[in-house]
């Protein structure tokens, strides 16, 4: 009969594996694997388990240790055996033969209803694929890399958050997790459908960058323009603006990238909860669509949009460029509000960037570049008519990238009113133009990216620059 008030679950921890030559140089095979289930025979008792010996390749002789002061040397391919009490019990297989092969498999024994259990023992919470006591977007990293393989299911999976026993894979990634986490859904195979327990059980993604390297690919976003100029008397509708994710440039360009997990952040109080949208450029050197898994994923209260993607065919790639545009729908209202005060400013930043390549080790980042404004400006007159592109061509600013001064230029314009701000929307120098031509000493200041305002006579001019 089997002892149904027993419950033993067998978590495979670890195999260690050392294989030598023949003498004639070939190879010798041997892995040591065992599978169980509980007693189901004659003798009464509880807390029997029959093991079953499932190891493979040449080898003549078994030893077992129970993990209990039991040892059994056995050529069967099966053992019963009786634990004398509750607990956990470290259960190990070892295979070998005079040629030289050894392997050993080692695994946890859980016997009894211990309340504690995933206090003793690796359980899995559906969607913490790497196991950093969360689900979100880094472990959908992890699901690109380990797509597609198979292993042991879960019994009585399901995709809530609570611990669950499952019996380990052969497998662990390059961070020493075991695949079962990665079988989100415990099917036993890691496809796309184990996306739907890191959503169910999303936790918003916090972390810090890592430190930036300037040999390494930029991540950034770019708006279509550095500047909104408004007339307050002829805003009546909302304004969308696109903010474009990308990576790299011709010159360092994205090398041997599998997947990339970040959080943008963003003013919430200019935007309204409901109307930010992402879109996938399926022209991205990532790959089309269908070769990719891609999830966003708006967390308004905490002020980012978090985006996860990750190629799933097990193969890096190159390139650079935009990877998805994100949708802001500006209140109108506020940011009328804000211009009769001076310029409003709505800030992208990148943060929290994890990038991966095939084998799931992180590659290094540049993010000199975030984060990113878009400048809202009052104007007095038609937005059609300021800031054109002839009255851009009359101020010249140069050198950029500058590093220690900056010089603009007028030809053909009187300047009135200069005006030097940082992306994060802070105001660093003003100062009235009497002159053709003026210098800005940048030596002290940070390096990135800043923006310059300058009112004429016949309109409003916005020039960026980077500093170095």
């Amino acid at each position: 009969m089997k002892y149904l008030n027993i419950k033993i679950a067998l978590i495979f921890l670890f195999g260690v594996t050392v294989c030598q030559l023949k003498a004639n140089e070939n190879v010798v095979t041997c892995d040591a694997y065992f599978t169980y289930e509980v007693y189901d025979g004659p003798i009464p008792g509880t807390g029997g388990i029959t093991f079953f010996n499932q190891a493979s390749g040449d080898y003549t002789d078994i030893a077992w240790d129970l993990g209990d002061g039991n040892f059994y040397n056995s050529n069967s391919n099966s053992l019963d055996h009786f634990y004398a009490t509750d607990g956990v019990y470290n259960v190990c297989l070892t295979i070998w033969d005079d040629q030289g092969c050894l392997s050993t498999f080692c695994g946890d024994v859980i016997v009894g209803t211990l309340s504690d259990i995933c206090n003793l023992t690796d359980c899995v919470f559906p969607g913490d694929a790497n196991k950093d006591g969360e689900a979100n977007f880094y472990d959908l990293l992890d699901l690109g890399v380990g797509n597609g393989l198979s292993g042991p299911d879960r019994p009585n999976a399901t995709i809530e958050w609570v611990g669950q026993l499952a019996t380990d894979w052969p497998q662990e990634t390059v961070e020493g997790v075991n695949y079962k986490h990665l079988d989100c859904d415990g099917n036993g195979i890691i496809d796309n459908d184990d996306a739907l327990a890191i959503t169910s059980n999303y936790t918003p993604m916090n972390a810090p960058n890592p430190t930036a390297e300037a040999s390494a690919p930029l991540i950034y976003i770019e708006f279509d323009q550095d500047t909104i100029y408004i007339n307050p008397d002829t805003l009546s509708a909302n304004i969308q603006v696109t903010a474009h994710l990308k990576i790299g440039n011709q010159v360092l360009p994205a090398e041997n990238v599998y997947g990339l997990a970040l959080y943008l952040g963003y003013s919430s109080d200019l935007v309204y909860e409901d109307s930010i949208s992402v879109a996938y450029n399926d022209n991205s050197f990532f790959g089309p669509s269908d070769e990719v898994y891609w999830l966003p994923n708006n967390q308004y209260a905490e002020e980012q949009m978090d985006l996860g993607i990750t190629r799933v065919d097990g193969n890096s790639v190159n390139g650079f460029g935009k990877i998805g545009d994100v949708v802001y729908i500006i209140n109108s209202d506020i940011i009328d509000g804000r211009i009769d005060d001076g310029d409003a400013h709505f800030v992208v930043s990148v943060n929290g960037v994890k990038m991966i390549d095939s084998t799931g080790s992180v590659l290094d980042i540049n993010l000199e570049n975030t984060p990113s404004t878009l400048v809202f400006a009052k104007v007095e007159t038609e937005p059609t008519n300021t800031n054109n592109p002839e009255l851009a061509q009359k101020v010249d600013l140069f050198p950029n990238p500058a590093s220690e001064k900056v010089v603009i230029k007028f030809s053909d314009l009187e300047g009135e009113h200069l005006e030097v701000f940082n992306n994060f929307g802070q105001t660093l120098l003003e100062r009235n133009i009497n002159d053709s031509q003026i210098e800005l000493n940048t030596k002290d200041w940070n390096a990135g990216i800043y923006f310059v305002k300058i009112k004429t006579a016949e309109g409003v001019v916005s020039k960026r620059f980077v500093l170095n």
